[in-house]
């Protein structure tokens, strides 16, 4: 018998970008920059106005998580 069972970890975290444009953009335009950045630090992406910068990501310490799938054994009660 084969056993399944899913893991999830969720986390809060933040990455951060930087964008310098020659012109104004509209928020849409700002997300599309950010998203075209690999999530590298220190990456930037240029289109003719505007470079956007990875700064990093922080991550949350207030991890989640969740089990799925099959019931896992039970743990072994410790004396």
């Amino acid at each position: 018998m084969k056993y399944n069972y899913t893991y999830e970890e969720y986390s809060q975290d933040t990455r951060s970008y930087e964008i310098e444009s020659d012109v104004e953009l509209t928020r849409e335009e700002i997300q599309d920059m950010a998203l075209s950045c690999d999530m590298v630090e220190g990456a930037t992406y240029k289109d003719k106005n505007s470079k956007v910068t990875f700064k990093g990501t922080e991550f949350g310490d207030d991890s989640q998580t969740e089990f799925g799938g099959d019931e896992p054994k039970k743990d072994e009660e410790k004396n």
